[in-house]
């Protein structure tokens, strides 16, 4: 199936890469759908793509609830799919201990709480989207393409045990759908970016010093000296749905190299 014979649904498409890679495709005359969870952002997204006459409209859905995304896919009324993005997640920097001399506490661990939040959104979230758009590719007997997005930290990352461990699993879950889904025309490819300088990062780093002093330093190990931008992000991910024989493999987005620690 062409770029041009049906929509593409971007799921995280309210904010970040997946705003960005939404505008990119609707900017092209692409029809997009964009979900995410019901927020502002989403209602402005709306707003703004009725006012500029562009080809992009909204959902809600959560990612974590089976039957939010059963929901979503049902709502595209029979609209043929062309591709799949699923971009939903969230970064957590949290150590699996924190010794007694940096608090004066006793020795402190990962939450387990932050442990399952972080792998439900990441990990199951992308099994439930990947599932439906599957079913949705093979039943319209076209083929179609997946991406899913990793993160540079997924061969392992100092103080991110469960965003790795999710992310390694995104990664994964792309390899293994690939050699099975392949038999019905349907490409999944993985974008993993390194750091991106976003409106996420920025706020972060401002209400956080000491973050964006890490950040700092991580920045100057990045062989490009940089860290990616948004539409960056988003034009990997028009490509992967774009060329028709990738499948099966990650495409990292990190400037030349991630360092899994740096001092």
């Amino acid at each position: 199936m062409s770029s041009g014979d049906g929509v593409t649904l971007v799921v995280g498409g309210s904010g970040g890469i997946g705003l960005a890679t939404a505008r990119e495709l609707a900017g092209a005359g692409r029809p997009v759908v964009a979900a995410a969870r019901p927020s502002r952002r989403l209602d402005e997204l709306a707003r703004s793509a009725q006012r500029e006459g562009c080809p992009l409209r909204t959902l809600p859905v959560d990612v974590t609830s089976a039957s939010s995304v059963a929901e979503l896919f049902a709502r595209l009324d029979g609209t043929p799919l062309t591709a799949c993005v699923h971009t939903a997640g969230r970064n957590l920097s949290r150590r699996l201990l924190v010794p007694p001399e940096e608090d004066g506490q006793d020795w402190r661990t990962h939450p387990e709480q932050e442990w399952r939040d972080i792998v439900d959104l990441c990990l199951t979230g992308t099994f439930l989207v990947g599932r439906a758009a599957a079913k949705a590719f093979a039943r319209q007997g076209t083929g179609g393409v997946l991406v899913t997005v990793a993160s540079s930290t997924w061969p392992g990352s100092w103080g991110q045990s469960a965003y790795s461990a999710a992310k390694a699993g995104v990664v994964s879950l792309t390899r293994s759908w690939a050699l099975e889904l392949g038999e019905y025309g349907i490409r999944v490819v993985c974008v993993a970016p390194g750091v991106v300088d976003g409106e996420a990062l920025r706020a972060k780093c401002a209400s956080r010093p000491r973050h964006a002093a890490y950040l700092e330093r991580l920045r100057r190990h990045v062989p490009l000296g940089r860290f990616a931008a948004e539409h960056e992000v988003a034009a990997a991910i028009v490509h992967a749905i774009d060329n028709e024989y990738l499948t099966g493999t990650v495409l990292e987005v990190h400037g030349g190299g991630f360092p899994g620690r740096i001092d």
